[in-house]
């Protein structure tokens, strides 16, 4: 069975730091051990991030250094939460301790932050783990989190701006280099989920420079829970009248 990741828009939107492709991996291995725990602390254990996050180097003291390097990066950024007259400054994790010895790692977060992951409401983003870290650059992963974000849409428009700090694509690219090493393995590396995603640039005036893209796919249904109760039951088992009356008033 394939694992679900679920997080918050607040993050998604992020660019989470400078993380690399691996540090990404682990990170989202992390949040989904961590979905609906609340500020329960979580033990994970380096096998299950081994496995969980398509990790697969065997030594636990370079998996250590990874764990830590990525939780460094998430450090870069907080979350401004209003409740009321409090505004509350906070980084995702409260705790975030990294065993060696032990071969775990402990996480617990903030009461404030519990939300980022932990409520399950429209406003989620939802993907599965497995393509996730099959994904080989960081740049297809968060544009596979961007695609995830308007799955039932179809569509997006992103500035330019927006997009390069979204990819954390380096300032120092032009434009060819971009679409070269950036959106253009991103595109091919997502298009094997995403079969009809296309991109197209928009820019200012004609032969102008790129102003921003338009992200085109064909939208997920979302799925309609069913609620069980008598009455189905009767109807998938196709009861005559005589015999659905009798069940009904013997209940």
């Amino acid at each position: 069975m394939n694992e679900v990741v679920k997080i918050h828009n607040d993050l998604t939107n992020e660019k989470l730091g400078k993380m690399n492709a691996k540090e990404l991996d682990l990170f989202m291995t992390i949040c989904h051990k961590m979905r609906d725990k609340g500020t329960e602390r979580v033990v994970i254990t380096f096998d299950e991030l081994r496995k969980l996050g398509n990790y697969s180097a065997t030594s636990n003291k370079l998996l250590k250094q990874d764990i830590i390097k990525a939780n460094s990066k998430l450090l870069e950024f907080q979350f401004l939460i209003e409740k009321g007259p409090k505004t509350y400054q906070r980084t995702l994790f409260k705790d975030f301790i990294t065993d060696e010895e032990e071969c775990t790692v402990t996480v617990g977060m903030w009461e404030e932050t519990t939300y980022i992951l932990n409520d399950i409401a429209s406003h989620f983003t939802r993907f599965e783990l497995s393509e996730f870290v099959s994904l080989d650059s960081k740049y297809a992963k968060r544009l596979y989190k961007l695609i995830k974000q308007y799955k039932t849409q179809g569509n997006f428009y992103v500035s330019k701006d927006e997009f390069y700090k979204a990819l954390d694509v380096p300032s120092t690219y032009t434009n060819p280099d971009f679409n070269k090493r950036c959106l253009k393995p991103a595109l091919e590396d997502c298009k094997k989920y995403v079969p009809s995603l296309e991109c197209v640039p928009k820019k200012s005036g004609r032969g102008g420079a790129v102003k921003g893209y338009t992200f085109t796919f064909f939208p997920e249904v979302p799925q309609k829970r069913t609620i069980k109760n008598k009455f189905n039951d009767f109807e998938q088992r196709k009861l005559d009248i005589d015999a659905l009356e009798s069940s009904i008033l013997s209940n």
